[in-house]
């Protein structure tokens, strides 16, 4: 069976092993593919990306050149969504064929990003910072040993993020997207409407209970738009 891939990006600070869960509950017809970043998972002994220009460079060889011509979509969450669009603007313009789907969970449109300068904080101010994100455990942010390994990469990502500048007159991807969000996320509804100006394809908006890292308590409800859109019965 020829498997559509499904290649999945993570947040700021994540690494692929935060969507190996969703193998459980993937139709068969869905090949998960983690995204792998530099500087952390299997790539730990890599250079994180100065910037948005360098991981989309190392990415298109890594991922956009890994489908083989077979169907494939994007998913990407906050940092990673933001990293997915960059990436299919960069494959479009390569001539290379557009995904058959993108979903883009918990980030702001591309002209929306910017402003905030977290990255540099002192120490703790910044795990301060992070605390109120809710999106690192407890258990790392009071672990010194795992503080020293983590803080250089989720910097790293803020930085990547917060220096991104939109550079305007975007092309629409030619492709479906999905735009997912948290109903107490700060990027709620309004701010993830405004990704229906940057295709030329279906769009469509998902709410879900929760706040920014709303994919992990409701997995299964993400999963299952996932698989509903990508294996229509």
């Amino acid at each position: 069976m020829n498997k559509t891939l499904l290649y999945c990006f993570p947040y700021a600070g994540g690494s692929e092993t935060i969507f190996y869960p969703w193998r459980k509950t993937l139709l068969p017809e869905i090949e998960l593919r983690p995204v792998s970043y530099a500087g952390r998972g299997k790539r730990f002994h890599e250079r994180c990306y100065a910037g948005m220009d360098e991981a989309v460079r190392d990415l298109y060889e890594t991922v956009g050149a890994a489908t083989g011509g077979r169907p494939y979509s994007f998913f990407g969450h906050s940092m990673g969504g933001l990293i997915a669009y960059e990436l299919c603007r960069k494959i479009a313009e390569k001539g290379g064929s557009p995904p058959a789907h993108l979903f883009l969970s918990a980030v702001k449109a591309p002209d929306r990003i910017g402003g905030e300068s977290f990255h540099s904080l002192p120490e703790d101010e910044f795990k301060k910072k992070l605390e109120n994100l809710n999106g690192t455990p407890k258990e790392v942010l009071e672990d010194r040993g795992l503080m020293d390994l983590f803080l250089p990469i989720i910097r790293s990502d803020f930085k990547l993020m917060e220096e991104y500048r939109f550079a305007g007159g975007h092309e629409r991807l030619n492709c479906p997207m999905t735009a997912l969000y948290g109903e107490e996320d700060e990027i709620a509804h309004e701010e993830m409407l405004r990704w229906n100006s940057y295709t030329k394809g279906v769009f469509r908006l998902a709410g879900y209970p929760g706040d920014h890292f709303f994919i992990h308590r409701r997995r299964d409800a993400v999963v299952g738009l996932i698989n509903e859109t990508l294996v229509p019965r």
